[in-house]
């Protein structure tokens, strides 16, 4: 960035943190700012000309704050889903350990208690979601929005499937690669979820875990001593509300199929040092992008008339392949009061 860009992102930085530092650390206020303006710009949310219209009415009327009781409710309904997963990934080249698919799954979790928190804290609407244990893979890509309470009281089923999204505050794009989950789906929620590098250990450190469980047995083992584990123990950072920013929502019917929008361009040259460096990046765009859905459209076909140059996702730095995949970039969402309105009026 040139000293006018920093300059403006600074400020930027400042006006957001100024808003998460009313719950949270100054620290971590300004590290998750700069993630969320890097997000919010990157998907196409603001512009230079309309920041202050986002942040006042979209991203601070659209950000709940999650308590340590929510981040247990998420990491405990995470639990069976991981050792679900973690059954699915056996023997594939992606294979992760339980441990950090247990993390991963929280977060998407933990999007979901945001979301039920935010429909009823902004919208006057309850609703509920499927938490019971014990469900194969084929449950968990259902609708994250079961019931849905109605003025009697009682709760009903929802009458759209909805699926819930979640990533972190740097999230330029609503990513969705199951080709079943595709088809299914009525309405997409997008979730960013304002989560520092140490929120886990944090938490292990406020339900006293580490104090009255590891490290007396680090102490019975002679890895620390009274005094070194009190040190560690200051250490640890303290657990801090988890700003959760619920971005927007797509409604599927709205869309057209395969690829509802898309803005792309070309980067790099024909012949650097003797070589083709040449890239297509998709900047923005709703849609199911494989590459042979892309070049039936005329813009693809006039930039890359070979269909030979690699097409990439911008800012996950993702290739295009042809299995199909759902992108939605953060500004396609709709937002705003009145329409999160026209959506509850459909669930």
């Amino acid at each position: 960035m040139n000293k006018k860009e920093l300059a403006i992102f600074d400020t930027r930085v400042r006006e957001v943190a100024n808003f998460l530092s009313q719950q949270i650390s100054k620290v971590n206020a300004i590290e998750l700012a700069k993630q969320i303006i890097r997000g919010a710009e990157g998907g196409h949310e603001f512009d230079e000309g309309n920041f202050v219209s986002w942040l006042n009415d979209r991203f601070i009327p659209q950000t709940i704050w999650l308590s340590s009781d929510d981040y247990a409710r998420g990491i405990t309904r995470a639990l069976p889903q991981a050792l679900t997963f973690a059954r699915s990934d056996f023997g594939s080249s992606k294979q992760r350990d339980l441990g950090q698919l247990w993390t991963d799954t929280a977060r998407g979790l933990l999007g979901e208690i945001a979301v039920q928190r935010f429909f009823t804290e902004k919208l006057g609407l309850q609703i509920q979601q499927d938490t019971s244990l014990g469900q194969d893979l084929n449950d968990y890509i259902s609708t994250d929005i079961k019931f849905v309470e109605e003025p009697s009281g009682k709760y009903r089923q929802a009458k759209i499937n909805t699926s819930i999204k979640t990533g972190k505050f740097n999230a330029r794009w609503l990513d969705e690669y199951s080709a079943p989950k595709i088809t299914q789906i009525d309405a997409f929620i997008f979730v960013r979820l304002g989560t520092p590098k140490e929120h886990f250990v944090a938490y292990l450190k406020d339900i006293s875990f580490l104090r009255t469980k590891l490290f007396p047995k680090a102490i019975e083992l002679g890895e620390l001593t009274t005094v070194s584990s009190s040190a560690l123990w200051d250490s640890i950072p303290e657990f801090e509300p988890i700003p959760a920013y619920i971005s927007g929502f797509l409604m599927c019917q709205d869309l057209k199929y395969p690829i509802h929008s898309v803005t792309a361009e070309m980067r790099g040259s024909e012949n650097y040092k003797g070589r083709d460096t040449r890239k297509i990046y998709i900047r923005e765009g709703v849609g199911v992008f494989t590459r042979n859905n892309l070049y039936a459209l005329p813009q693809f076909q006039e930039l890359d008339p070979g269909n030979k140059l690699k097409v990439i996702i911008e800012g996950i730095e993702k290739e295009v392949d042809n299995k199909d995949h759902f992108y939605a970039n953060t500004g396609s969402f709709s937002y705003g009061i009145a329409n999160w309105q026209k959506l509850t009026a459909k669930l």
